[in-house]
């Protein structure tokens, strides 16, 4: 036998109305409208993460929804690509923008995606596919020409760069926000020393646990002009130098004083090459000098490189016996999109004293991890080199005993191997100023003799204003090189570059 329960009238109301209230909540959380609202409003506040996660929302209703909510889609992904930019996260901006492409079918739609997709692709390290992608927009205003000019000056397109900055300055002042502005003025200025005349002076030290210490003193200038090349692309840049290398070690002391010229130019968008070469002198001995480079290069997913170069061995028992190397290196990479790079060259070397090496450098290089809001990138790499060798020349000596007996020139020994995993940090304090720091940990083996090594170094370029550009450069290095190595072997360097247009 069954009961009924009276209800009240009263809690019919409140039911309905708690109903009404929750779904009427529901349908605020899952509208992708207000959600965009919501992060143009948190963008313009500058909370670019919050932002993020609105236009997230966003893109992920109308993804479950896309006919329902399809003229929402292009702001969703807009907003979404433009905040991703702004923390950090250029994998999610390019995904964003590259979708926005497909959907757009306003010219001014067009323009957005494809200079936020530009953005993405030149901090991604591709500024030939972030060149290409803003063809179809590049006469619509400031915008795309100032990403035209970041893209091309990356490429050493010095020419086109300050074309494209013409073309989005005319007067000189750029007419977009304040961060473009400075965008605009820090391009200018990294265009401005390619284009001018300049001069280059430079110092390096080293020094190693065997007592050899190299201090190489340098000053040139560098003249753009017309020459063989491509100048509708980068002039042809003319150098004239002098260079002074003191080498001292337990040996005794030793100077090599070169005068050196050479000339450096594009080919075409996919070939470029350098030539330097030179006259030295130490002591009773002069000799020639040459570095080649012939660059091969159609997209930025790979690359091919040939390489030349002879110089001497910097000991002083190696520069009395007039000992050079000859190398050649044929290498080449390979990028997989979001994935990473990998890296592979064959080299050659020929020494003086009938001694002969081959040998291979592997790179391995995963994509770089980057934070949030922060201008600051972590990543790894794997690094491999071996080579066989002959035998170098042999030096008499007396040892410790009265015995004679005889050592090598240089380290140079049969067989060797070395393998390291690296931990890479990059700080960019604008897209021509850059701060690499590399910690390197691994082993080396030596005629069938393993040991632990380390490898530290660090890089820092960039420029201070048009009237000054530098590179720096320090390290600490167990790894063999053909000053010497072994076990307890080390290595410390410095070095700074100094650019000024005149």
């Amino acid at each position: 036998m069954g009961y009924q329960v009276k209800k009240n009238p009263i809690q019919i109301v409140v039911v309905i109305g708690g109903l009404m209230f929750f779904c009427g909540t529901t349908v605020a959380v899952a509208d992708p409208g207000q959600d965009i609202r919501l992060g143009r409003q948190a963008l313009t506040q500058e909370h670019p993460d919050l932002a993020l996660s609105y236009f997230r929302k966003a893109r992920n209703e109308i993804n479950r929804h896309p006919d329902k909510y399809h003229d929402d889609q292009l702001a969703a992904l807009s907003g979404l690509g433009y905040a991703a930019l702004w923390v950090g996260n250029s994998h999610e901006a390019e995904s964003a923008y590259s979708k926005g492409i497909s959907i757009a079918h306003s010219p001014e739609d067009q323009k957005t995606m494809r200079v936020g997709l530009a953005r993405a692709l030149i901090n991604l390290g591709r500024p030939r596919e972030a060149y290409d992608i803003l063809k179809p927009v590049r006469s619509m205003g400031a915008d795309p020409q100032l990403q035209s000019a970041i893209a091309s000056a990356l490429l050493s397109w010095d020419t086109v760069a300050q074309k494209h900055l013409n073309l989005a300055a005319p007067h000189g002042v750029y007419p977009g926000p304040q961060w473009q502005a400075q965008l605009f003025r820090q391009t200018s200025d990294f265009v401005y020393y390619p284009l001018h005349d300049r001069i280059n002076v430079g110092y390096q030290y080293s020094s190693d646990s065997d007592h050899n210490i190299n201090q190489i003193y340098q000053a040139g200038v560098t003249i753009p002009g017309d020459g063989p090349g491509d100048n509708s692309l980068s002039p042809t840049m003319w150098y004239a130098g002098f260079r002074q290398t003191q080498i001292n070690d337990s040996n005794g002391q030793i100077g090599i004083s070169t005068v050196e010229g050479g000339w450096s130019a594009p080919i075409n968008t996919n070939w470029n090459y350098s030539i330097l070469g030179g006259v030295s002198t130490a002591r009773n001995w002069t000799f020639g000098r040459l570095d080649g480079q012939l660059n091969y290069q159609p997209s930025d997913s790979w690359g091919l490189n040939l390489s030349f170069d002879q110089q001497p061995i910097r000991t002083v028992t190696a520069v009395d016996n007039k000992i050079l190397i000859n190398t050649v290196s044929l290498g080449g990479f390979g990028r997989l999109r979001n994935i990473g790079t990998v890296g592979a060259a064959y080299f050659h070397q020929a020494f003086s004293d009938g001694n002969q090496r081959d040998g291979v450098v592997v790179r391995v290089t995963p994509e770089f991890y980057s934070f949030s809001s922060l201008p600051i990138s972590l990543g790894v790499q794997g690094y491999f080199r071996a080579y066989t060798s002959g035998t170098p020349l042999q030096i008499p000596y007396i040892n410790s005993l009265g015995k004679p007996r005889q050592r090598n020139a240089y380290f140079s020994p049969h067989h060797y191997r070395e393998a390291l995993g690296y931990i890479i940090y990059v700080q960019k304090f604008s897209p021509y100023t850059v701060m690499r720091l590399y910690a390197g940990y691994g082993d080396q083996t030596i005629n069938g003799v393993t040991t632990p090594i380390t490898d530290f170094y660090g890089t820092i370029t960039g420029i201070v204003s048009k009237y000054l550009q530098f590179s720096l450069t320090g390290g600490y290095s167990q790894v063999a090189s053909a000053y010497g190595g072994g076990p307890g072997y080390h290595r410390s360097y410095v070095g700074a570059n100094l650019t000024i247009p005149f």
